[in-house]
């Protein structure tokens, strides 16, 4: 029962996350509050008195603003990132083909042990990207000033976001 609870709540998760943005407004782009969809308008441009919207941050723009980096440590950090990125990406399509073999063992009947063996796996490679990330963190928290110092443990908190952004960056769909 606790394993399709979790089930559903990792499912419901993935489709929360795969919906994207949400927020105020939407990504519809255009001018003149058309959206691009035609019409609309009125020949009124962008002064519609509209509130301009909010440039969304990326995972690694929070990740540096709470650490307070420098340029010189964002190029670093980012170095150092997009290297452990590399590392833990054959780990992370392992995951979700992971994911589906727990999906596959709850749906299709398969047997308390061979679903805690579905799971083990899983948890395995959890704590093998972990320890990427956390080797990656390290390396980051060594180039901090003493001040930068007492902000990491508040910023590897997102480093989760970092590492599983959705792939194409931002997750800005085209609309129709």
């Amino acid at each position: 029962m606790f394993i399709r609870l979790l089930l559903t709540a990792m499912m419901a998760a993935a489709l929360a996350f795969a919906q994207g943005g949400g927020g105020m407004g939407d990504d519809m782009g255009g001018t003149g509050g058309s959206g691009g969809r035609g019409g609309g308008g009125g020949g009124m441009g962008d002064d519609t008195g509209a509130m301009p919207r909010m440039q969304r941050q990326t995972p690694f723009d929070i990740f540096a603003d709470r650490l307070k980096l420098t340029k010189d440590q964002k190029a670093d950090a980012q170095t150092v990132l997009v290297d452990a990125m590399k590392e833990s990406a054959p780990l992370r399509q392992q995951m979700a083909q992971s994911r589906a073999a727990i999906a596959n063992a709850i749906l299709g009947g398969k047997t308390a042990d061979d679903q805690k063996k579905a799971m083990d796996a899983y948890t395995a490679l959890v704590a093998q990207v972990t320890g990427i990330e956390t080797k990656a963190f390290a390396k980051v928290c060594a180039t901090l000033k003493p001040n930068q110092q007492g902000k990491a443990g508040v910023a590897f908190e997102s480093m989760a976001g970092i590492f599983n952004a959705p792939a194409g960056g931002g997750g800005r769909r085209g609309r129709n």
